[in-house]
């Protein structure tokens, strides 16, 4: 039988073990090397070769943590634009890349994670394409004729003779896509996005996920449209009897009480309790603050989400920063906002950082956290020394900012209105530092927050009340007319 071997791997410390040969099925040897990389954080590197038949492979895995949310990658490049495709480009195990353009796409699981770039992407792709071309073209020459055709274009792509859009998109937001800029909102060829993943994407990932809440039947006393209980989270407690439901739902709906239920780790997919916590801000008004703490792994997690309605209006929340009273102000950022700090010239996208509660100089270190693990390409071992020496100038002056030598601007930009920072007076308009100013949302900002689609909604069923009001008065005075002829 096989004996079960554990490894102790060290950063830096190759390790090498006895392995099968796939081709002669001879003993080779594979060496492993755990290193963390400054763009793709923590992976392993895998080398095998055989000396009975020289059989060789290589192969990256990913061995840190799964983000919390997936990202994708909007790539465009314009002909003759050399450097574009020499983009340094990390694809993990579940990544899908596409170019729309020729309707091509490499779906997860078909090829290796890999470090490359947007030309060796293309090349490889190409490559694979042409095995088994000889034979294609002896039994099918028609479909190999249309092979060749397709990878002629793939090819003009990877030279950068034809321009094209190379899309990214990974639910484990383990992906990475080379920026030129500091700031990749800057980068007039690429965007990043933040998105949520489904349970169907974490499944794929091996992810454990919550079984779907079963069918509620029509005559349910809990769930039905008559029901008493309560719902989502708490479903299993609501179908106790009356008494209880009563007295958990007092429990739960009361202020400054924690909820807690059941969920899943993001990280390592253990069972993990998350806890739920409604409470009213002065001079803001209602949050929801959750937190996961997993004991399996010990990854931990917390995010604010404000509560109530969406305004009528966004804001922008402008605080010039001048001394240590000042750093320490407490600041929420929703999730739907963005943070800009003009003398740095940067702005992060909204959704970077999700939603936190923190101070001033808390919010600084996590931008200053989020820069560092998202912009490895300047700072690392691949970077240039031009672009270092840009970088390395740019952090010390953004770590400048927590000595207080002058004065700077703190700006965040919210369009639903979620964001705040505590006042040093009752009245807003008397703290000279601060500045709030609210502004009508656009209309994409409308649409891609929902908004439309909600009013939408309510201006349908306005119309379906009114044609109901107008259908019931119609017959209404047909009555009456009827009357006056009798």
């Amino acid at each position: 039988g096989m004996e079960q071997q554990t490894i102790q791997a060290e950063p830096g410390a190759p390790i090498e073990i006895e392995s099968l040969c796939p081709r002669c099925e001879n003993n080779g040897t594979t060496r492993l090397l755990m290193m963390e990389i400054p763009h793709f954080r923590e992976i392993v590197l895998m080398a095998f070769e055989c000396p009975h038949c020289g059989e060789r492979n290589s192969e990256v895995q990913f061995a840190g943590l799964i983000g919390e949310k997936g990202r994708k990658y909007h790539l465009r490049v314009e002909p003759g634009d050399l450097r574009a495709i020499n983009r340094q480009v990390v694809k993990s195990d579940h990544a899908t890349l596409s170019v729309p353009e020729l309707e091509f796409e490499i779906e997860p699981g078909t090829q290796k994670a890999q470090l490359t770039t947007v030309e060796g992407i293309l090349s490889a792709a190409a490559k694979n394409l042409q095995q088994h071309q000889e034979e294609r073209r002896k039994e099918y020459p028609e479909v190999a004729a249309k092979i060749d055709a397709f990878c002629e274009k793939l090819e003009s792509c990877a030279r950068a003779e034809m321009g094209f859009t190379l899309e990214v998109s990974d639910p484990s937001g383990n992906s990475y896509v080379e920026s030129y800029e500091q700031d990749v909102a800057k980068d007039d060829r690429l965007t990043m996005t933040y998105f949520e993943r489904t349970k169907e994407m974490s499944r794929k990932m091996g992810l454990k996920v919550e079984e779907e809440e079963p069918e509620i039947k029509p005559d349910d006393p809990y769930h039905g449209p008559n029901s008493r209980g309560i719902v989502g989270p708490g479903s299993s407690v609501a179908r106790g009897d009356e008494n209880k439901v009563a007295k958990l739902m007092g429990k739960y709906t009361s202020p400054e009480e924690v909820m807690a239920f059941p969920g899943s780790c993001s990280a390592c997919g253990a069972d993990a309790e998350t806890r739920m916590f409604v409470t009213n801000i002065p001079f803001f008004g209602e949050v929801i603050v959750m937190s996961n703490s997993c004991e399996s792994c010990g990854y931990k997690n917390s995010e604010v989400k404000a509560g109530g309605g969406v305004p009528e209006k966004g804001h922008k929340i402008s605080l010039t920063v001048t001394d240590e009273i000042d750093m320490n102000r407490d600041v929420i950022k929703s999730d739907s906002s963005s943070v800009s700090i003009p003398v740095l010239e940067l702005t992060t996208a909204l959704g970077t950082m999700g939603g936190i509660v923190t101070t001033v100089e808390g919010l600084l270190k996590e931008i200053e956290k989020t820069m560092r693990s998202t912009s490895r390409f300047q700072i690392g071992d691949s970077a240039t020394a031009e672009d270092k020496d840009k970088w390395d100038k740019w952090l010390a002056k953004f770590e400048g900012l927590y000595t207080l030598k002058e004065p700077f601007e703190v700006i965040l930009d919210d369009p639903l209105g979620h964001c705040f920072v505590t006042p040093l007076e009752d009245d807003v308009a008397d703290d000279d530092r601060l500045n709030v100013v609210e502004y009508v949302r656009t209309e994409d900002q409308d649409l891609e927050f929902g908004i439309t689609q909600l009013r939408l909604m309510e201006e349908e069923e306005k119309q379906k009340l009114k044609q109901q009001d107008e259908e019931g008065g119609g017959e209404g005075g047909k009555k009456e007319e009827l009357a006056s002829i009798d």
